[in-house]
Order: structure tokens, then sequence, then C-alpha cells
């Protein structure tokens, strides 16, 4: 019985796993382009590739969502709750990522469309799903 459940624990372990794809490390700069270029009020205005593990993105295999991880941080903290109202992040303005993101997800191109995105709030992190 013990090597079944050792059996199945490692099968779910490994089954989880192989529904993402690369997890890269990313720096997001909030808000959206107004008329000037100024990045302005809420949204995406700016996505690139990082070097601090505070934010990680990921596209799901099954669903072809990408996934963001915001790890929280004192120093943004005013940040993200000015962007994530009452559980929602929005995005007024679609915003595609970059080539070079996309090509470190593995895929040829993701935008994330305007709308009202839900964000899983726990003790250390954000989440947020962008629907494919």
């Amino acid at each position: 019985m013990k090597k079944l459940i050792l059996a199945f624990a490692i099968l779910l372990a490994t089954t989880a796993q192989t529904f993402a794809g690369p997890i890269i490390t990313l720096s997001v700069e909030f808000g959206h382009r107004d008329a000037s270029g100024l990045c302005i009020e809420r949204g995406l205005c700016k996505i690139t590739i990082g070097v601090s593990r505070n934010m990680t993105a990921t596209i799901n295999d099954n669903t072809g969502n990408l996934e963001l991880t915001i790890i929280k941080s004192v120093s943004q903290n005013s940040v993200y709750q000015a962007q994530f109202i009452n559980g929602i992040f929005e995005v007024p303005v679609a915003y595609s990522l970059p080539a070079d993101v996309c090509a470190k997800l593995g895929v040829d191109r993701f935008t994330v469309k305007s709308g009202k995105y839900k964000v899983v709030e726990t003790k250390t992190q954000y989440t947020i799903v962008f629907i494919k």
C-alpha cells in the first residue's frame, strides 16, 4: 500500500509539472500608454525579461493561458494596491507581449486582452491568469 501511495504522489507531482511551459522572470511596468507615450493609470504598459524573482510567468500547456505570479514586496505594496483593486486587475487596453518574452515562454505570440482579471492573493503572492 505504501508503494502505491508513493507512486501516486510521484505521478501527481510529475503530472502537475507537465502542464506548465518554461517559467521566466519578468519586470512589469503597470499602466497603459496614453497618446504621449506615458504609462498612466491601470493595466500593462511594458513587460520585459527580468532578473529578479519577484515576478514569474508561464504558459499553461493545457489551456494556453498566461499565468503571472507576483511575490509580494513591501517596496511595491502601494503599486499592487493601486493596480489590484477588490481582487481585480483591469487591463483597459490590450497588450501584446514582446517577441523576446514570447520566445522565452515558447509561444509565437500572446496578447493580453482588455478586460478584468481575477487576482488570487495569498499571504506571499498574487496570481493572475490571462486567458488566451
